[in-house]
């Protein structure tokens, strides 16, 4: 059975920095269907990935026409309040993609938080309650996307990540589905998304997050002669492999319990 591509979002953006108006999407493209999910086999680590994008009340949610990417802020607490309680230890990305890597293992019930996209309500409710809760998060974020309407500023993203329970992963420039268009147009989302995110943050990116979870084996290969050392797609799973390091599981979260998942 084929994963569920998470449904899109209208983006507007304009860039910090000087960038050709050629590099906007003309229109807005189709998802493809994420491939088949690779068996397990290598050194795997049973560590959950969960994706959040929006956190933030359901009634500003149903305002917004966003509720099929939102978890009400309230349930979002308990949601956290679930792993604290748990024995949960939330982890970074690149703490799991290290351990891959050098084949290595990880305390008991880690899980790796992730939210997508860099929008405002991640830093008016997700992030207070992760402060709350003493629990690392990972954000993907899209550079071109930082400082539009409903996104975060840089300032409130560098605040977020001087707290030392934010980490950042490049999530392109614009948002665009990589495994679309030209190479040159995917190297360019690619590479710029990384450069500003170490120029706007001064950390050193080196893994990536995939928009709308698409990729092919030309966005791959491209991360890699960048230097990525990781990538995560959309495919739902709790199981982490080095064989597949480059499209690693995640699953989606809603207004549910944890326990729902198999948390």
């Amino acid at each position: 059975m084929e994963p569920k591509t998470a449904p899109r979002e209208n983006k507007t953006l304009t860039s910090p920095v000087s960038i050709s108006a050629k590099s906007f999407p003309k229109s807005t493209p189709t998802p493809t269907p994420t491939p088949t999910p690779t068996p397990n086999y290598g050194f795997c680590l049973r560590v959950p990935v969960l994706i959040y994008h929006h956190v933030q009340p359901q009634l500003d949610a149903i305002t917004n026409k966003q509720t099929s990417l939102s978890v009400d802020n309230g349930y979002f607490d308990q949601q956290m309040a679930y792993l604290n309680q748990n024995g949960y230890v939330t982890i970074s990305a690149q703490e799991l993609v290290d351990a891959l890597r050098a084949r290595t293992g990880l305390p008991g019930k880690s899980i790796v938080i992730t939210a997508d996209d860099g929008y405002a309500d991640q830093y008016n409710y997700l992030f207070p309650i992760i402060k709350k809760y003493n629990l690392k998060i990972n954000l993907m974020i899209a550079t071109g996307l930082i400082g539009n309407p409903g996104y975060m500023t840089w300032d409130q993203v560098n605040e977020a990540v001087r707290s030392g329970l934010v980490y950042l992963v490049s999530h392109t420039w614009s948002h665009f589905p990589v495994d679309q268009g030209t190479y040159d147009k995917a190297k360019y989302e690619i590479e710029t998304g990384r450069s500003q995110l170490e120029q706007f943050t001064g950390q050193r990116i080196a893994l990536f997050a995939y928009p709308y979870g698409s990729f092919n084996n030309r966005v791959i290969q491209i991360l890699q002669e960048d230097g990525f050392l990781g990538a995560f797609s959309i495919i739902p799973g709790f199981y982490q492999c080095d064989s597949f390091i480059m499209t690693l599981h995640r699953t989606h979260i809603g207004n549910a319990p944890l326990s729902a998942y198999g948390l």
